[in-house]
């Protein structure tokens, strides 16, 4: 038998006896770290590690993270308060503890001091190294920027498209019960047009990286039952990824903006005008207007470039010119939505680019006043930046119950996404019918011309912004008012209403303290209508309630300091 002192005689590999540990022992036995050391290494550490939160603490960068924690923690008791402890309260608690961690961490990344001071030095430094990139961005050749989100979605399972082609089909048959057909039009992300920039020296590419997943999706679309209608209601693909191929391989252009997450003005006509020749197929009779185009200038930094907090100094930022065609109407002005158009463009800022002034690329210039050049008559138009697969069709359903009657008078309908929501996005159903039953219960609306300061109660908020992960630099939220008074004459003049308000400005954070529910907040409120115009295409975070969105919304305004 081996005594106690020879057990530690390591043994070579392969011979008999001998745990693996003991191979190793003589090894581990020369690392050895001295008491004093250890304790001194594991402070540096700790320190390391308190060192952020500490001097964000004495710079006072705490104070919108503690806000933050305590409107989460209203919002989860709120939970249990309204619905006690039943298991539908338990899981909207959760949600919201959910939603509170996801605030609190973005608040902590928006209000550091130290991060302001070192984040943009450190981020434009990673973009500008070959092969890095950021949580919103990866970067290409040349300063190209890649919006993450469109990269990403080309490396998920195409077996999500079986989900999006449900949801899609369940639309249009809603849409068909109607008499309304539907024209899809999936636009692909800048890598799948342009994946030179971002792959390999040496790759070469035959086709666009997911033209697979767009073509899959157009067979299930047709293959699928219309559940009950008519072949005549099956949604209809016009893929934008062959037709930008092709026009690359053609002409050299590029089709994609280099530090923007959206296309070339030209790539956009194109498209348009295939479009335009699919709305024909439907033997839709149009009438015809004489619309003209006009060429100019605009130039730009990409969407892409500014999402990041980059110094000023940051070669990311440099200006992007190109030619933009406005159309203009019969009267000579630029070309507005007609809303009793029997075509209806539902879109996101694929459909707002060159068309919203808050996008910085232009105006009346975009997808929706091609597509009316092309068609020669003008068309509608719904559009929202941002508006995923389910908000799109949410927000489809809400204009369609605030105005009886509008979306009958539509034959078709053009939905222009991206393409990256067939694999990312909710295809949860949305019901075009339930706006149809609810209840209209007096919700306080501003009249034209008319403005009123209030204090209200907070009943419920909708998402809020990150400076460091919206991707654009306006935002609204959406808020439920309840116990309205008028501040001038202490008199309550509503019990309820539906408000935006703008969180984010210009990518400054316009939030004061007290946006949860419970909480007791002061504001002017004006009507909406009058200013939708400029509001209707900006990014948005909404209430997770449909019969509240069903209503007509005011516009507000913060009356407490802002940050």
């Amino acid at each position: 038998m081996m005594s106690g002192q020879g057990s530690s005689v390591a043994h070579k590999p392969g011979s008999a006896g001998g745990s693996s540990r003991e191979e190793y022992a003589e090894g581990w036995k020369r690392t050895e770290v001295a008491r004093p050391l250890a304790v001194w290494l594991s402070v540096l550490f700790c320190l390391g590690l308190l060192l952020v939160p500490l001097a964000d603490g004495l710079l006072g960068s705490w104070r919108d993270p503690l806000q933050k924690a305590r409107n989460g923690i209203s919002r989860i008791w709120h939970c249990f308060h309204a619905g006690g402890f039943r298991w539908s309260a338990i899981v909207q608690a959760n949600n919201a503890s959910i939603g509170a961690i996801e605030d609190f961490e973005t608040a902590l990344e928006d209000s550091s001091a130290i991060g302001k001071t070192v984040r943009p030095g450190v981020l434009d430094g990673l973009l500008r190294l070959g092969g890095a990139g950021s949580e919103e961005a990866y970067v290409g050749r040349d300063g190209w920027l890649f919006y993450r989100p469109d990269v990403d979605a080309l490396v998920m399972s195409s077996a999500f498209g079986a989900v999006a082609a449900e949801g899609i089909t369940s639309f249009a048959a809603q849409l068909g019960s109607r008499g309304i057909r539907l024209v899809v039009v999936p636009v692909p992300g800048k890598a799948s047009i342009h994946p030179e920039q971002l792959a390999p020296a040496n790759a070469s590419f035959a086709q666009p990286p997911a033209a697979s997943v767009v073509s899959e999706l157009a067979a299930k679309l047709s293959g699928i039952n219309t559940t009950d209608h008519d072949s005549a209601s099956a949604p209809v693909v016009v893929d934008p990824s062959g037709i930008l191929w092709s026009r690359k391989n053609m002409t050299g252009e590029e089709q994609f903006l280099r530090t923007d997450s959206h296309w070339a003005p030209g790539a956009m006509g194109l498209v348009a005008r295939a479009v335009a020749s699919a709305v024909r197929a439907t033997g839709l009779a149009l009438p015809k207007e004489d619309l003209t185009l006009g060429k100019r200038t605009v130039s730009a930094v990409g969407d892409t470039a500014l999402m990041h907090d980059l110094p000023s100094t940051s070669r990311l930022l440099c200006l992007q010119t190109v030619e933009i065609e406005t159309v203009f109407g019969v009267d000579g002005k630029e070309l507005r939505p007609n809303r009793s158009s029997p075509v209806l463009v539902l879109g996101d800022s694929y459909t707002n680019i060159y068309s919203s002034e808050d996008l910085g690329w232009g105006t009346s210039s975009g997808f929706a006043e091609h597509l009316s050049h092309a068609l020669g008559c003008r068309v509608d138009k719904l559009a929202r930046n941002d508006a995923g697969a389910k908000s799109a069709r949410e927000m489809l359903a809400a204009e369609d119950v605030r105005n009886p009657g509008w979306l009958d008078g539509k034959r078709v309908v053009i939905w222009v996404m991206a393409a990256r929501e067939f694999v990312r996005g909710d295809w949860s159903e949305v019901d075009l019918a339930a706006g149809e039953q609810t209840e209209q219960r007096g919700f306080l609306v501003l009249p034209a011309g008319k403005s009123v300061d209030v204090e209200a109660d907070i009943k419920a908020a909708g998402p809020l912004p990150s400076t460091v992960s919206t991707p654009y630099a306006d935002y609204l939220t959406a808020v439920h008012l309840t116990g309205i008074r008028d501040v001038s004459t202490g008199r309550a003049i509503g019990s309820d209403a539906l408000a935006y308000i703008f969180t984010m400005r210009d990518r400054r954070i316009m939030i004061p303290p007290g946006l949860a529910a419970g909480d007791r907040i002061m504001l002017r409120l004006s009507n909406y209508a009058e200013k939708a115009d400029k509001l209707d295409s900006l990014n948005r975070g909404e209430l997770d309630h449909p019969d509240v969105m069903m209503e007509e919304p005011n516009f507000a305004e913060w009356l407490a300091p802002q940050n």
